[in-house]
């Protein structure tokens, strides 16, 4: 045995010496062992040797793989005559492992078994993504158009699941793994496909007692005006464009995020500038929550549907595009008595 263990060192020296020599000639030409490319043996191969030494039997091994015992016999014979080394000893109709093939079986059964732990998460990836859509929508369109109309969808398309992330945040399709955006803005993503939903405007809403209050968009010099922090000249712009004087409030309020600006301004606590058409569907609006002027801005943002353009052919994409635009022609049709 020391012999043969001696000789089985030189050998995989001198193939190894080989693999590595910079005279890539050399390795090609090489009668000592396999080129690198076919140092692997092929799966199926893999396979039998993993499934016989499982079951110490060619006959057990064969029914696992739905191969014939000669079939398995051949897979591990071309091994052993790959590696130049036996894998199993063999005696009459029993088998066992050699040193050998116990120290190379710990390497098949790890990597057999990465290989199913990777193909299997791949596989539940595709799946989920045929099943489950992700979007990505702003906190205010979410409450107003998905939310309202989302049951419509559920039942014309029980088989997809969806999952809203209400933010302003980035929508980065790729680290979040975003199906789809919705958000608004005068300029257009590189890259991305862009579908215009609908235009949006600036509109001061408040309660119906503060309302009454204000007969002219300069009277809001008397009441407190509701900001949203990442939006700071909204409020300027809109004043600027419709009062021609000079309006300072007698004071401000600020929030993070459009629902609660417009809560607040419900509550009495100030004007807010409301997204117009889109407010209408504002559960409250039209009565705790109305316009004391009837003016907008002329100075619109875009609401848009963003997806890639390689998931244009997308069925759960398609579908959802064109329930949206459903859902947002119902809240700007949508008749507000107040």
């Amino acid at each position: 045995m020391e012999v043969n263990n001696s000789g089985r060192c030189h050998r995989r020296r001198q193939v190894a010496k080989e693999f590595l020599s910079p005279d890539m000639s050399k390795i090609e030409q090489s009668k000592s062992g396999p080129s690198p490319s076919r140092i692997v043996p092929s799966l199926s191969a893999l396979l039998a040797f993993e499934r016989v030494a499982a079951h110490l039997s060619f006959r057990r091994a064969a029914r696992d793989l739905s191969l014939s015992p000669s079939a398995i016999s051949h897979q591990i014979k071309g091994l052993e005559e790959r590696f130049g080394i036996r894998l199993f000893a063999r005696s009459g109709r029993s088998v066992v492992l050699t040193s050998e093939g116990e120290r190379y079986l710990k390497t098949v059964q790890s990597a057999l078994q990465q290989l199913e732990q990777g193909s299997r998460e791949l596989h539940d990836r595709i799946k989920d993504r045929e099943r489950v859509l992700r979007i990505s929508a702003m906190p205010f369109f979410t409450r107003t158009v998905l939310i309202p109309h989302l049951a419509k969808f559920q039942t014309n398309h029980p088989k997809i699941d969806i999952r809203i992330d209400a933010t302003h945040e980035y929508a980065n399709f790729d680290e979040r793994g975003i199906d789809a955006a919705i958000r608004y803005g005068r300029d257009k993503s590189q890259g991305l496909r862009l579908d215009s939903l609908l235009s949006v405007s600036g509109q001061p809403v408040c309660s119906p007692k503060l309302a009454a209050a204000l007969r002219e968009p300069e009277d809001l010099s008397k009441t407190t005006l509701i900001n949203l922090v990442d939006q700071p000249r909204a409020w300027p712009a809109w004043l600027s464009e419709i009062v021609k004087q000079s309006v300072v409030p007698k004071s401000e309020l600020w929030f993070d995020n459009v629902p609660a600006a417009l809560e607040a301004a419900e509550h009495g606590l100030g004007v807010a500038l409301a997204m117009y058409p889109l407010v209408k569907g504002w559960p409250a609006y039209g009565r705790r929550l109305v316009a004391p002027f009837d003016m907008q801005s002329r100075r619109t943002q875009t609401l848009y549907l963003v997806t890639r353009p390689q998931d244009a052919h997308d069925r759960r994409i398609r579908n959802f595009r064109r329930w949206l635009l459903g859902a947002v022609k119902a809240v700007v049709d949508r008749n507000v008595v107040g």
